[in-house]
């Protein structure tokens, strides 16, 4: 058996330097395997973990070797707790009840405008979820290229509060503040975003659920959704006791 003095240390060699990429990028990677999620999902995580966003792109980047900041580092080690400041208020459900596609519409801009999106809710945890809006393409009227949202959100009581990032383009941010009502098949509240880059403005978000079984089988990227106001008027409408939104209420001729 060696003794402390008779043991080399690999440190001390001329020429030796540790592979700090390589212990990084298997501390991410042995992270994200330990909770079972995919790069997205786990990106999401760790941006409700550290504050800011964390795109799957750069999650796959540090997996291959660069390093990591330091918040992030800790995050995945598990060496500072990260506990978001909502944890201590218990959920009324698991995030999972929430997922899939639900109709979304909002109000912006002064005359108001009005913005229409199918969203997929993905649960990340139990508490945790990651919404996205890819397809069918989004409506925005007065623009030629529609607004994109990346959200993360927690689950609070009835309540899902986190932060949207617009991601057609590299300025757009905001907070979003949804209830969701009894029944899980509307949610409505409101998103704060940028008025100027020294104002803030407010406007309400209403979401319903789309029916699962109207989905089944339907190509949502061939689906060309209805007039955004149109849209926002059959959401506003829509109540708790209402069943959920058919696919064909949503798009022309589809």
């Amino acid at each position: 058996m060696s003794t402390p003095a008779s043991v080399t240390s690999l440190a001390g060699r001329a020429g030796y330097l540790p592979d700090y990429h390589g212990i990084a990028a298997g501390k991410v990677r042995d992270a994200r395997e330990k909770l079972g999620m995919d790069r997205p999902g786990f990106a999401a995580y760790l941006s409700a973990a550290v504050g800011w966003q964390v795109m799957p792109g750069v999650v796959a980047r540090w997996e291959r070797g660069s390093i990591p900041p330091g918040d992030v580092l800790l995050a995945v080690s598990g060496d500072v707790p990260v506990p978001g400041l909502l944890a201590a208020v218990p959920a009324s459900f698991t995030a999972d009840t929430l997922a899939g596609c639900w109709l979304t519409c909002y109000r912006f801009s002064d005359p108001p405008k009005f913005h229409a999106d199918i969203a997929t809710i993905m649960a990340v945890s139990d508490r945790l979820v990651r919404i996205t809006n890819s397809a069918p393409t989004p409506r925005t009227q007065g623009h030629a290229f529609p607004f994109r949202n990346e959200i993360t959100a927690e689950l609070a009581d009835r309540h899902l509060a986190g932060t949207w990032k617009n991601t057609s383009d590299a300025r757009y941010f905001g907070t979003i503040h949804l209830a969701v009502a009894h029944g899980e098949t509307v949610m409505e509240g409101f998103y704060t975003g940028l008025a100027a880059d020294d104002r803030v403005a407010a406007a309400p978000w209403k979401w319903v659920r789309v029916d699962p079984r109207s989905l089944e089988g339907a190509d949502l990227s061939a689906m060309v959704l209805r007039d955004p106001a149109e849209l926002f008027a059959l959401a506003e409408a829509h109540t708790q006791y209402d069943a959920p939104l058919s696919l064909s209420a949503l798009g022309e001729g589809f």
